[in-house]
């Protein structure tokens, strides 16, 4: 309960500060914002661990997943439209992109703060906020052609997730690295810098 009511200052403290900044110092928000990431994204992937001999399964979650990410982008963009008066559905499926909400990463982020990291519904969350972090990856990618049209940069971009799909699962947990929050900033610094 203790992690639940530090993320939540620490979230509140986070949008206070900026009010304070009026758009200065974007540069170190921006770096700040990465390492974070970068520390949050390494917290919820180094445990996961997938049983590749249920490969169907994790089609059907990826379903779920793709589905609880896409409505809601769907929905925020429809609203955009229709009752903001958005000019363009390719500028409300961008502004949709972003602020349309991920329940799945909320629900996994919440369960492993209350302490609840051995349940069935938490091993469930984890891989749904994962396959929901990459189904925004991959919706950009044709959000992307609609606004600027087909450009070999996205087939790169494709080609690049691809790889890095069949690395993880091919090598998954194969090298043995430190764990603890202490590597986890070392990791998240050199990912930044990256």
């Amino acid at each position: 309960m203790r992690k639940v009511a530090l993320y939540s200052v620490l979230l509140v403290a986070g949008l206070v500060a900026s009010q304070f900044l009026g758009g200065k110092g974007a540069g170190v928000v921006s770096v700040l914002t990465m390492f974070c990431l970068a520390f949050i994204m390494i917290r919820v992937g180094y445990e996961f661990d997938i049983d590749k001999s249920r490969p169907r399964q994790y089609a059907w979650d990826y379903i779920v997943a793709g589905t609880a990410a896409a409505f809601p982008w769907v929905f925020c963009a429809a609203y955009f439209v229709w009752a903001l008066d958005v000019p363009s559905w390719e500028e409300a499926l961008l502004l949709g992109r972003f602020a349309s909400p991920t329940s799945a990463g909320v629900l996994f982020s919440m369960l492993a703060a209350a302490g609840l990291s051995a349940t069935w519904l938490f091993r469930k969350a984890r891989v749904l906020a994962i396959f929901d972090d990459l189904d925004t990856i991959l919706f950009m990618i044709p959000l992307k052609m609609m606004m600027v049209g087909f450009r070999w940069q996205l087939a790169v971009a494709v080609f690049v997730i691809v790889v890095s799909l069949w690395l993880a699962w091919r090598y998954l947990h194969a090298l043995r690295l430190p764990v603890n929050w202490q590597w986890m900033l070392v990791y998240a610094g050199v990912i930044t810098c990256v």
